[in-house]
């Protein structure tokens, strides 16, 4: 990994003082950086990299925040599945699971090659207006229809292989991947799923049925969901940060992508451990 890019989110003490000692660690260590507009900011440099040469020059990402600017990082690769490293500077870090205290030993590890890397299926979903795609995406976490007027609720039908399988009255409704199940979905009642599977979580949100329950489904699986609600205020979010306004009857189609995210994970730590350790589990607090 000679080509080593840094996405740092820039606000916080303890961001430039890292980013300080990692990008002199990896200077020491031959390495050419590339450095993200936020990130060249932060070190209160002018000249960076643009995302079009990250995406195509990295062979390493280096995510300095919480799982949003991991997000973001991810988003930014697109299609590539350029390994990630996150160093959490957040609060709860499912995904950016490196201590900032351990960041230098876990770079290290990963010039060495001694680290282990997890593959994260994602989602891929397009917008549909009059049968025309308006809007085309990949998610890592998940995508949420919600109401944007508090007194509403919104009618909705999931098909799934096109066949019908729920009409719904709710708030929302959340298609999530097993990475996202701890994100949006859970705090709906949705169940943790193992980020090691490949499947798809659906979680209504605050549903006027009771009988209206979480559902697992398999990779495969094809997902449409049609909006009929009319003239109230409807909005879709893509891994809580891209938004769009639905004013009109839409569809939403949403299958799983052709490309995944790859993750590089602390080699002494396992998934049960880190649940135990973000939910308080055990007596264990975060």
């Amino acid at each position: 990994m000679k080509n080593i890019a840094i996405i740092a989110k820039p606000h916080g003490d303890r961001v430039r003082p890292l980013l300080g000692e990692i990008t002199h660690f990896l200077s020491e260590h031959g390495v050419r950086i590339l450095k993200a507009q936020r990130t060249a900011e932060a070190l209160g440099e002018r000249e960076f990299n643009t995302d079009d040469e990250i995406r195509e020059q990295a062979d390493l990402v280096i995510v300095l925040g919480g799982d949003g600017t991991l997000i973001s990082a991810v988003r930014l690769l697109g299609m590539k599945e350029t390994p990630i490293l996150g160093i959490n500077l957040g609060r709860l870090g499912f995904l950016t699971e490196t201590r900032a205290s351990d960041a230098i030993p876990a770079i290290k590890s990963v010039l060495d090659g001694d680290y282990r890397m997890e593959r994260r299926m994602k989602l891929h979903s397009h917008l549909l207006e009059d049968d025309e795609k308006v809007l085309e995406i990949d998610v890592l976490n998940d995508l949420v229809i919600n109401k944007s007027d508090v007194a509403r609720i919104i009618e909705m039908s999931l098909y799934i292989n096109k066949v019908l399988v729920n009409e719904y009255r709710a708030d929302g409704l959340i298609v999530a991947t097993p990475t996202g199940s701890t994100a949006y979905s859970l705090a709906a009642g949705g169940p943790i799923v193992h980020p090691g599977l490949e499947s798809m979580i659906i979680t209504p949100i605050c549903p006027q049925g009771l009988s209206n329950r979480p559902i697992v489904i398999s990779d495969d699986s094809e997902i449409e969901i049609r909006i009929k609600t009319r003239n109230e205020r409807v909005s879709i979010t893509f891994d809580g940060q891209v938004y769009r306004q639905l004013d009109t009857e839409k569809t939403i189609k949403v299958k799983k992508a052709s490309s995944y995210t790859h993750i590089i994970v602390p080699k002494d730590k396992n998934y049960y451990a880190l649940i135990r350790e973000k939910l308080g589990w055990g007596g264990v607090q975060c």
